[in-house]
């Protein structure tokens, strides 16, 4: 088990993310998706954890990851591979053969970009749940947790998760963030759920008391 150093979540989670579990972090630009895999990545690093970290957004900062840490931390225990398109992302996630724990930073921002076209998007659906299909089983087959972020896009006045009707299918925990104005985070596994405050802090997802 690997804590999350994000404490509601791991007391949600009975100490932390299990063996072959996925933990899909979504929401709008600005809420901290990127800033909690950032962290969840830097606590896993600091306990001596290897993370295999795919960067599909050329968000991952190496300097954040000390800031979060406090400077506390071997750089190397952090795989990265930056991706650009969808072939170098499906390729990705069998790469890391032997870490303890992937980290996927967008899992569908380049689908969205490379499947723009409406003739298109029962490919761009096969193509995701192909890939969805691939994090799963190697999440299982490795016995390693999986963390990923998603976009959400607007429905009438709602925001949802960008394709979450295949993304679901493969997830076990989700987290959205809803960031401004009120910076609130809802966590559901199966039928057990939560919700709770939070804020974004130069160490990353603060929960105040």
């Amino acid at each position: 088990m690997i804590p999350t150093r994000i404490q509601r979540i791991d007391d949600f989670l009975g100490g932390g993310l299990m063996q072959g579990i996925i933990l899909d972090i979504y929401g709008p630009g600005g809420a901290g998706k990127t800033q909690a895999l950032l962290q969840i990545s830097a606590g896993a690093a600091q306990a001596g954890h290897k993370i295999g970290y795919i960067d599909a957004t050329g968000d991952f900062r190496p300097e954040r990851i000390l800031e979060i840490s406090q400077n506390n931390i071997d750089l190397e225990y952090i795989r990265v591979s930056r991706v650009t398109n969808v072939s170098e992302q499906v390729s990705s996630i069998r790469r890391f053969s032997d870490v303890s724990m992937i980290v996927l930073d967008n899992v569908t921002d380049l689908f969205a970009y490379e499947y723009v076209n409406e003739n298109i998007q029962h490919i761009k659906n096969q193509r995701l749940a192909k890939h969805m299909q691939e994090i799963s089983r190697v999440a299982s087959r490795q016995k390693i947790p999986v963390v990923m972020s998603n976009m959400v896009r607007y429905s009438g006045s709602r925001q949802v998760e960008s394709l979450g009707y295949i993304v679901d299918l493969y997830t076990h925990v989700k987290l959205y963030l809803t960031g401004t104005p009120n910076y609130m985070a809802y966590l559901r596994m199966a039928n057990k759920q939560t919700q709770f405050p939070y804020k974004i802090t130069h160490k990353g997802i603060h929960i105040p008391d």
